[in-house]
């Protein structure tokens, strides 16, 4: 009964902590999947942040081409333009290897020879692509101040025919054949933005004078897939050109970056999927991966899924101290609950034992042993009780002193322990009497257990202290332990007249 309350109670505890520990770790991972939301809408603030720019810049551009602007003689005017006016391969341009012309950030491509034709728009030009962030207007509700892009931007003059880059483009590597016909026709949105995998409609949005994004592609410079937004740029009333910003694996990367957790950083994948082509831009992934514990998905727009998935490790290195935690806790609860346990059974048990023996004493014989004994011998079960007479106790402590009586006692009490089984009853009610009760079994072994107490003593009373008297009576249905107790005691006193009957006789 000890042994399964321990049990009930030490698992008991186990559930609970464990309960609670789910429960924490369940909470832990619904904050981790509200973060990756976060995370999703952070990265989308800094592509929307990004695109403000576009819109921005296509706006400076159209501006700038549509007003009067003075240029600088000797730097950016027609005339110093067209002297530094280069052809490489068929290309003609300005910076096609390197800065020839300094009035010029970028490299500056088209087929037209005739220079003057394009030459007037570099002093608009200059400058326009260049910076990264764009200032905010006055009365903006962003507040944005967090990401840094580097994209490459280039301006498609469709009047014109040139395309301008933000940055130096080495032409002897790399042309932009889609844009530049090699047959000197018109640049055409329609035919040279197929390149791009831009779909009929987007193009017809484009047109109408909406920005548009492609889907992914692969760019001819870096070899690796990007999606490009083109925003239109309008010159009196109608579009002169388009303005397209490639987003590269790095721009992807910064903008979904976790500043504040890097560690959390280390073990996400990160990647936007194209709804159409199921091609990826995958910008982030660990080392070394296990399982996903969360994939995160979120439409950024009517072409793109990104897709942020955190690894197992994290969580389990992130709830590490949590883990420890609930181990720990775990065991000294248990510890804890199995020491009082312990305690109070030690309690109990000294409540019901004989110190001088450690048989059970006359507390053990209770309504509870009553009822279990009831429900044996309901079940016909034999359950067989002995009484047990220490002889000559009396004589022991007169002549010996009462401590060798005392060593009578014990010497009979661990007899008694060492001739029972488990499931029996040794007990000493007080004094040279004891009562042992034997369940599921009947007279016969009754004379087994009297032997084997008769064959311990010999074995441990070297003085022959020791002698005693028996009675063994086997209970029926309708006795209760007190009426089998009086009738065992009836046997023994029966057997004691008969040990001593003829030494009685002989004294008279």
């Amino acid at each position: 009964m000890v042994k399964k309350k321990r049990t009930f109670t030490l698992a008991a505890i186990v559930i609970l902590t464990t309960a609670v520990f789910a429960g924490l770790l369940f909470r832990e991972y619904r904050n981790l999947s509200s973060y990756m939301g976060y995370i999703a809408e952070n990265g989308k603030s800094a592509l929307f942040h990004e695109e403000y720019i576009n819109q921005r810049i296509a706006y400076n551009i159209s501006t700038a081409l549509s007003s009067t602007v003075v240029p600088v003689p000797g730097e950016n005017d027609p005339a110093t333009v067209c002297q530094h006016m280069e052809r490489i391969n068929g290309i003609y341009g300005l910076n096609l290897i390197s800065h020839s012309l300094p009035a010029l950030a970028g490299t500056l491509q088209t087929r037209s020879r005739e220079c003057h034709s394009w030459a007037a728009d570099v002093p608009a030009l200059s400058g326009l692509l260049n910076y990264r962030v764009s200032p905010l207007p006055r009365y903006s509700f962003s507040n944005y101040t967090g990401y840094t892009f580097d994209n490459m931007r280039y301006y498609i003059n469709l009047d014109k025919h040139y395309i301008y880059i933000n940055r130096l483009i080495d032409s002897q590597k790399f042309v932009f054949q889609n844009w530049l016909m090699s047959d000197g026709k018109n640049i055409s949105i329609d035919t040279d933005a197929i390149s791009l995998d831009i779909g009929k409609k987007a193009l017809a949005d484009l047109q109408l004078g909406n920005n548009i994004v492609s889907h992914i592609y692969k760019d001819n410079i870096t070899g690796k897939n990007i999606i490009s937004t083109l925003n239109p740029v309008f010159v009196s009333g109608k579009i002169e050109g388009v303005l397209v910003t490639d987003f590269t694996i790095a721009d992807l990367a910064t903008s979904f970056y976790t500043a504040e957790r890097p560690v959390l950083w280390s073990f996400l994948t990160i990647y936007v999927e194209d709804n159409r082509s199921g091609k990826i831009i995958q910008f982030h992934q660990p080392s070394w991966t296990s399982l996903p514990i969360i994939n995160y998905q979120a439409p950024i727009t009517r072409y793109y899924t990104l897709h942020i998935c955190l690894d197992f490790q994290f969580f389990i290195l992130s709830q590490l101290w949590m883990i420890i935690m609930y181990i720990l806790t775990t065991l000294l609860l248990c510890q804890y609950a199995r020491y009082h346990l312990d305690r109070n059974a030690s309690l109990a048990r000294d409540n019901v034992t004989d110190p001088l023996t450690g048989l059970f004493n006359r507390k053990i014989i209770n309504a509870q042993l009553d009822e279990k004994i009831r429900n044996l011998l309901n079940r016909q079960i034999a359950v067989t009780v002995i009484a047990i007479d220490c002889d000559g106790l009396k004589r022991i402590n007169d002549t010996l002193g009462h401590h060798m009586g005392d060593e009578a006692i014990k010497l009979l009490g661990s007899a008694i322990g060492a001739s029972l089984r488990k499931s029996d009853y040794g007990i000493r009610p007080g004094g040279d009497e004891f009562n042992i009760i034997l369940l599921n079994a009947g007279l016969d072994k009754a004379r087994e257990v009297i032997q084997r107490i008769t064959d311990k003593l010999q074995q441990t009373d070297d003085r022959r202290l020791v002698a005693f008297s028996w009675g063994s009576y086997q209970m029926l249905k309708q006795d209760t332990l007190e009426t089998a107790f009086i009738k065992a005691d009836e046997l023994l006193y029966e057997h004691k007249e008969r040990k001593y009957a003829p030494r009685n006789r002989n004294v008279h």
